[in-house]
């Protein structure tokens, strides 16, 4: 059986490339709105499994699932960015990502952050 990890390398590396070239194609990328891309890819994908979790009966999270969202965030962006970003930065994803899946309109921040960059 695949890992939660495997499971979710795929679609999370994707919504990021997207994120990020969308990005790109507007403004120009930074730093700054590149950690800000990963934060929020990261955090729509929490909700996405949460909300499957609870759908299916699981309940919440567990720590397999968060670690596994942020562990392929983190490998796209060294195999993307290669040596551009230090573990400061992943720190900087982890904090941002956990602000807005905590946030009381978690889901309002996500959907307008994401309609701004596809517009």
């Amino acid at each position: 059986m695949e890992s939660i990890k495997s499971q979710m390398k795929m679609p999370i590396s994707l919504d990021l490339h997207l994120t990020i070239s969308k990005i790109s194609e507007k403004d120009g990328i930074d730093k700054d709105s590149a950690l800000e891309a990963g934060s929020f890819v990261a955090a729509q994908f929490m909700k996405s499994v949460l909300k499957k979790n609870f759908e299916n009966g699981k309940g919440p999270l567990s720590k397999e699932e968060i670690n596994a969202v942020f562990e392929n965030v983190a490998e796209f962006y060294s195999e993307s960015f290669r040596g551009q970003f230090s573990q400061p930065d992943f720190d900087t994803i982890v904090q941002k990502t956990m602000q807005i899946t905590m946030s009381p309109n978690s889901e309002k921040i996500i959907s307008e952050y994401f309609a701004k960059i596809l517009k």
